[in-house]
């Protein structure tokens, strides 16, 4: 018997049997479905994690002060304050072309705003002038202030595009005038509030949210009028950002970051650092493990319901084997081999199966954008990848050849006399 004639044998023993043959389907339909489901979730979450990371800057290598020891108890103690303004500035001169840029911040707390007649509470933090390259942060409008204005302390500021809607609306902030104003000793009766003046030189780009906060909604101005007129820690640092050249030299760098600081804090142990050198890169490689196994997670949920439609499947096929157990018997008789009738039973099975697999794949993409069309899980990351439709449609066809194979071999075996004499 020919390929094509155990083909076309076993698609019309499947269209005889129009609902049995559906019914057998939809477990593969659904468990397919849910595979793509589970899965597109998995990925998107992954790709929304990555683009999160990156959305703070690419190839970015960053330093912090490390948590000191109290009584043997690693990171314990309190936070070293041992960056400073000269480590970011040595950094620079001393790898010179070997980076792209590197800036360094300080957070000063959150501030009450007014202009304009409005008012706004948000977070101010002090940068240095190279903040816009290594953060990749465009301006709106306006300009970044200038190593000139760090030199004397300006008070300039850049707005986020949420702080400038909020306090200006519509109308242009630059050149406008606004007032940073903190109460100590309370707001009630006897409180001493600190109003200061700066001049809004610029308007930061849109960025959007990073894990839940905001980059829209804060205002920075020059690093050392945040040190000497907003904080008074002078010189004092939270965290130096570097901006390798690319990818590849990220590590490089890393390495070249922690030997100059390890040489300016006087520091022989690196065990003993009182900073923490991480790049960007191992920061991806550790989220994109979690959302790995999250995804891995998800699609095995997705497979168990593939491994009881393929359960299912083998049942029909039983079935099929016993009420065909006759013409089995008539084929043997007229000459066809062992061969023939096991081919014939398992194209059944890959054929419902991969049928099923492809219905599966509709529905799967059908259930994410129904998804996607809800309001309240708009915001839900679903991501269908190529890979996941092959791995789904190809586990389905596996399965089709596993789970069809015993019966199609039982269905071989039969003895041409016994299967005619059957009942």
């Amino acid at each position: 018997m020919k390929l094509y004639d155990s083909f076309r044998s076993a698609l019309q023993s499947l269209v005889v049997n129009k609902l049995r043959s559906a019914l057998t389907m939809l477990g593969v339909i659904i468990g397919v479905a849910a595979v793509i489901a589970m899965v597109s979730v998995g990925n998107g979450a992954s790709a929304s994690v990555q683009a999160t990371i990156l959305n703070l800057g690419s190839n970015l290598v960053t330093v912090q002060p490390q948590f000191g020891n109290d009584q043997g108890l690693k990171g314990a103690g309190a936070q070293a304050q041992n960056l400073t303004l000269d480590d970011m500035r040595s950094i620079q001169n001393q790898l010179g072309d070997g980076i792209a840029a590197a800036e360094a911040e300080q957070g000063t707390g959150r501030w009450q705003v007014t202009a304009a007649g409005q008012n706004w509470n948000t977070q101010v933090t002090g940068v240095t002038e190279d903040y816009p390259i290594v953060r990749d942060w465009k301006l709106d409008s306006g300009e970044f202030f200038t190593t000139s204005d760090l030199n004397v302390n300006a008070q300039v500021a850049i707005l986020g595009t949420t702080t400038a809607q909020n306090l200006f609306g519509d109308a242009d902030a630059v050149g406008q005038t606004i007032q940073l104003r903190q109460v100590f000793g309370g707001d009630r009766g006897g409180g001493r509030a600190r109003i200061l003046n700066f001049r809004v030189v610029g308007v930061l780009t849109t960025k959007g949210s990073t894990f839940g906060f905001s980059r829209d909604d804060q205002i920075v101005v020059p690093l050392t009028t945040a040190q000497h007129v907003l904080t008074g820690r002078l010189n004092i640092v939270n965290s130096i950002v570097i901006k390798a050249t690319s990818s590849d030299t990220m590590d490089a760098t890393t390495s070249d970051v922690n030997n100059i600081l390890l040489q300016r804090h006087n520091i022989s142990d690196p065990a003993s650092a009182d900073f923490t050198v991480t790049n960007q890169n191992d920061t991806l490689a550790a989220l994109s493990s979690v959302t790995g196994t999250f995804t891995l997670l998800l699609g095995a949920i997705g497979g168990i319901s593939l491994l009881v439609g393929g359960i299912g499947i083998m049942n029909i096929m039983l079935v099929s084997v016993n009420e065909r157990t006759r013409e089995i018997g008539i084929r043997k008789a007229v000459g066809a081999r062992r061969g023939d009738i096991l081919t014939q039973f398992l194209i059944e099975a890959v054929a419902l199966t991969g049928l099923g697999g492809v219905l599966g794949i509709l529905l799967g993409w059908a259930i994410t954008e129904v998804v996607h069309r809800i309001p309240q899980a708009a915001s839900l990351p679903l991501l269908i990848t190529s890979g996941t439709v092959i791995i789904a449609v190809g586990v389905s066809v596996a399965i089709g050849v596993v789970f069809g194979l015993y019966p199609a071999m039982r269905a071989a075996r039969l003895h041409p006399i016994e299967a005619l004499r059957y009942e």
